[in-house]
């Protein structure tokens, strides 16, 4: 059989768009001579639609383009495989479905809903959708049985969501597709990007094609929208589980691959067949440089994708001289290009000289728009006028929050005037002490780092030199924002750690709480020795009593498999002792 794959970009709630990607991939499968085109979850609709689920007019406008779509096939031999929001025939449980549709000669043959619906991280599916009693196969004409699996449907053997070695369902569809005879797999998927997830998701699609003894054919999604990074990575497997073709990341792609389809009784020449060396390393992970690189292609993709869905006319950022403004200066220019993007430094009284001219070399040699805003003069207005209110002088830690409000203010001000989008440039490790200020540097509408560590952020820095290096360009990162102490330069003197631990001890914490999960009295045990006695409570302690910042914050593009925003329900007001 000939398969196509369309690896396309939908927007949420963006039918027209989607639609005409849809039939210009369609139009290139009748041109490669394809008998199916597979087209990624929800991808009429867009994937996540969250609540406008529960609006009438989701079903109604899915079940129309469901129609204009069928038309498409009149006539031709390439089946078309979309997903979509449907209305459930049953007569209890959720109006709604998540199916994968197939369309031929004009009209629907085949539907199949999604049987696992996952409730943990930033998906909330149950919440929405009736799920399948279970998958069936459907008939090719040519002869072939295909099941149709929907993301989850096909990582039920994974058991390893939530790093607890624990499976969250009962049953698995995989099962049902061996019951159903199936020669076929395809998998229709919106699988965020996380940090290493590639290898780990193309490892289980193998082994399910293995076990079955039959092709696989996986279709993923790419963009973002909202916080989820789509990174697409869609492949083909043959019935051994070696690689037919890649798709590459973080980028529209069409594929067309010749798939042998075995007949039923030709199964025992597979049984003991093993996947290539090749394989094995890629599903055990890849390379430090490679992860950077995904990492950097997602973020850049993560802010053009926000911004462009969003209606904004360019970006703005506070330039300080630092590692984290600088790393989103570069992203930012990659993604928008450097006539859309305006760094504003704003020194006090305490900013050093030498982060000015970091701050200035580093907008000249990305060629975007640079402005100086000092804050001196705002800074001491607001002080003495604040201070004779309240009899004396504002305390130390209010004079420090107070000049970050001030560039606050000023970022915000030229977002209003320009129709500029602001990325705030906290990293993960700020964010999850809450060393940063509310309605400072934490104003603005996305926060690309606000997933990443800042040991991440440094070698991300360094990644980004040395892509550009290598493209022949110099690279923009001034070395000494790379080197020097990281402050906020709030007073005199002032360094991180004078508050928190060295990042690399700090980042090993968070990282095995927040991501991992992992229990306080291990962490105690493991790490306490290392700073000083009784550091680990003190930091978790803090972690948790942010929670009323990070509820405030921008959204973060999701790089890891534990991220703060929508997929981190903690309560706020609470008595919970580390």
């Amino acid at each position: 059989m000939r398969v196509a794959v369309a690896q396309l970009s939908p927007v949420v709630g963006d039918f027209v768009g989607n639609l005409r990607q849809i039939r210009e991939a369609y139009d290139q499968a009748i041109l490669q001579e394809a008998d199916l085109l597979l087209t990624p979850e929800l991808g009429v609709c867009g994937y996540p639609p969250h609540d406008l689920i529960e609006r009438p007019e989701m079903i109604s406008r899915c079940e129309s383009a469901l129609l204009e779509l069928a038309q498409l096939t009149a006539g031709k031999s390439c089946a078309l495989v979309v997903g979509a929001v449907a209305r459930s025939d049953r007569s209890v449980g959720r109006e709604a479905q998540n199916v994968a549709v197939v369309l031929h000669g004009g009209r629907e043959v085949f539907r199949q809903a999604k049987s696992l619906l996952p409730t943990y991280d930033i998906f909330d599916e149950a919440r929405y959708f009736e799920p399948a009693p279970q998958l069936t196969a459907w008939e090719h004409p040519k002869g072939c049985r295909v099941a149709i699996g929907i993301c989850e449907d096909f990582w039920a053997e994974d058991g390893v969501h939530e790093g607890r070695g624990r499976s969250l369902y009962s049953r698995n569809p995989v099962e049902d597709a061996r019951k159903a005879g199936a020669q076929l797999l395809l998998s229709l998927s919106a699988s965020p990007y996380e940090w290493q997830k590639q290898g780990r998701r193309e490892r289980i699609h193998r082994e399910i094609a293995r076990s079955l003894q039959v092709p696989l054919v996986y279709v993923n999604q790419v963009g973002a929208n909202d916080e989820a990074l789509f990174d697409g990575a869609s492949f083909y497997c043959d019935a051994r589980g070696e690689f037919l073709a890649r798709l590459p990341v973080f980028q529209e792609g069409f594929a067309c691959e010749t798939i042998s389809i075995k007949n039923a009784n030709e199964g025992a020449s597979y049984s003991q067949a093993r996947a290539s060396d090749e394989g094995q390393t890629q599903a055990a992970g890849r390379a430090e440089s490679d992860e950077l690189e995904t990492l950097r292609l997602g973020l850049v993709r993560g802010i053009r994708d926000y911004w462009s869905r969003t209606g904004f006319r360019s970006a703005v950022l506070g330039l300080s001289g630092g590692i984290d403004s600088a790393v989103i200066a570069v992203l930012a220019a990659e993604a928008l290009g450097p006539e859309r993007v305006l760094g504003v430094a704003m020194p006090s009284s305490y900013s050093s000289p030498s982060s000015l001219k970091d701050a200035e070399e580093l907008a000249r040699g990305l060629a975007i728009r640079f402005q100086v805003q000092p804050i001196k003069f705002h800074f001491s207005t607001f002080a003495r006028e604040l201070g004779t209110a309240v009899g004396g002088s504002l305390a130390p830690l209010a004079q420090e929050n107070l000049q970050s409000r001030l560039r606050g203010l000023i970022l915000m001000s030229l977002s209003n005037h320009y129709g500029a989008l602001v990325l705030t440039t906290g990293n993960k490790s700020e964010i999850a002490t809450g060393y940063c200020t509310l309605y400072g540097d934490m104003c603005g509408a996305l926060a690309p780092l606000g997933d990443v560590l800042k040991t991440r952020v440094y070698a991300l820095a360094r990644h980004l030199n040395a892509s550009w290096q290598a493209r022949g360009k110099s690279a923009p990162i001034p070395e000494s924002s790379i080197v020097k102490a990281p402050s906020a330069e709030l007073r005199p003197g002032q360094t991180d750690q004078d508050s928190l631990p060295p990042y690399n001890e700090l980042d090993e914490l968070l990282a095995r709480y927040l991501e991992d999960g992992e229990s306080v009295g291990t962490l105690v045990r493991d790490l306490d020795s290392r700073v000083k006695a009784g550091w680990v409570r003190d930091i978790l302690t803090l972690v948790e009593r942010q929670e009323f910042k990070r509820r405030q914050a921008a959204p973060v593009l999701k790089t890891t498999k534990r991220a703060f925003g929508m997929g981190r329900r903690m309560p706020i007001a609470k008595r919970w002792s580390i």
